[in-house]
């Protein structure tokens, strides 16, 4: 009898259950089809501006791993919206042990999603601040360039690790060593450089303080 009314009120608790999951199926379903039609969409408006072609003139593909940036935008909207309904789908089944296994899971996939934006991102603007310091034909602008676009990315980097909530103390503890560093090293390297460029005037000035001297 006891194995009986187990049986029983499990069917009932199911039976209770599937008109909620009929309904988190049908939310399911819809996300990713809106999910989809999102992504169909935004890829063809970026692509209409010419938001690719731009990447590509700036040089700037590489950083976003030689895909189409309508294609990565439209591909982040997507699986965005698509967890943002499977986690109401989750809420609608009325079972709590579910809810809040899943919707730890779901709740940080939404937030690894925007982790990702915000470094892809930082590539983005690392590489294009890059690209512009290497194309001013400065002597140091590939090492400057290259330091700047790493900062950028590291910088991108911490950001998205801070949406995950995990601790950032350390790492930016050591982007301000690091920082702090190229600062000094940059001055050094900018004095040296005005230092010989100015050689040639520093000796005139001299000889005409020494010519001076003499007809005192």
């Amino acid at each position: 009898m006891v194995v009986v009314e187990i049986f029983q009120s499990i069917a009932e608790a199911f039976a209770l259950a599937i008109p909620s999951l009929i309904v988190a199926i049908i939310f399911i379903i819809i996300g990713y089809i809106v999910g989809v039609i999102c992504k169909a969409v935004i890829g063809k408006l970026l692509s209409k501006i010419g938001l690719d072609d731009w990447f590509e003139q700036q040089n700037l593909l590489a950083a976003v791993g030689n895909k189409n940036v309508s294609e990565v935008a439209g591909t982040i909207v997507k699986w965005y919206i698509f967890f943002i309904f499977l986690k109401q789908a989750v809420e609608v089944v009325n079972l709590v042990t579910l809810n809040q296994m899943l919707g730890i899971w779901i709740q940080y996939a939404i937030l690894v999603i925007i982790a990702v934006g915000v470094v892809l991102a930082g590539l983005i603007i690392g590489r294009y601040g890059r690209n512009a310091i290497e194309a001013s034909g400065h002597s140091l602008g590939r090492v400057i360039g290259l330091v700047i676009e790493l900062m950028v990315v590291y910088i991108a980097v911490v950001m998205g690790i801070s949406v995950l909530g995990l601790p950032t103390q350390l790492l930016e503890m050591a982007f301000l060593i690091a920082f702090a560093g190229f600062v000094i090293a940059a001055s050094l390297a900018i004095g040296i450089s005005f230092g010989f460029a100015l050689k040639d005037e520093a000796k005139v000035i001299v000889k005409e303080l020494k010519n001076a001297d003499k007809k005192k």
